[in-house]
């Protein structure tokens, strides 16, 4: 009997809080919405810096300059000469219109396979022009790794077309997405004019 008395007066009162159980805390209103709109604006920059299908598929751009070497993946360009002309002449063929020529090298630096300008075209201000194909030139010709390969493209552009940005674009696939890509920038209206010209033959190039 006596330790039943020891223990009932002992024992803690029912629904009293023992002196150790901490006390719950809870933050308050204000605290509680600046967390939320922090996790919304971290979630919205998160959005804005992972890029989307279409520029992770992009081509990776090498910037190029008129004589001087640019080198992509598997693909070296060098840029010689921009011009336009009313009429051009390649090895007995000729026609008149709107013509910008490009004068270049390019040639292979880890495969051979599969390696020409199969993708060659110009951007005028958002029109996309390809290289005709109405010449012989350097369009699809098969590339070597080492030995640089010279000639030229021709570009037939519409009719009053003097003026805006351009910019040349070279790579090896005709969907260069995924690989690096040769970007020659100009103004068009800067592009020295001829009456007529001649297209380089297409031809090995002295290393």
């Amino acid at each position: 009997m006596k330790a039943d008395a020891v223990t009932s007066s002992t024992a803690p009162h029912e629904g009293a809080q023992t002196a150790d159980a901490p006390a719950v805390q809870r933050l308050p209103t204000w605290a509680t919405w600046t967390i939320g709109i922090a996790c919304i604006v971290a979630a919205w920059f998160v959005a804005l810096a992972t890029p989307g299908e279409h520029d992770a598929q992009a081509p990776f751009e090498i910037p190029a300059a008129i004589g001087e070497t640019a080198t992509g993946r598997n693909l070296v360009v060098t840029v010689t000469d921009v011009r336009r002309a009313s009429e051009v002449n390649a090895d007995g063929w000729t026609a008149e219109g709107n013509w910008l020529v490009v004068d270049l090298e390019t040639q292979a630096v880890l495969t051979e396979d599969r390696a020409s300008l199969s993708h060659a075209d110009l951007v005028v201000d958002g029109n996309r022009f390809t290289a005709s194909e109405r010449p012989d030139s350097l369009l699809r010709q098969p590339l070597a790794v080492g030995i640089p390969l010279a000639g030229s493209l021709a570009f037939e552009l519409p009719e009053g077309l003097d003026t805006g940005s351009a910019r040349l674009e070279l790579a090896l696939a005709s969907d260069p997405s995924l690989d690096s890509m040769i970007v020659l920038s100009f103004e068009l209206d800067e592009v020295p004019t001829e009456s007529q010209t001649e297209l380089l033959p297409t031809e090995w190039a002295n290393p």
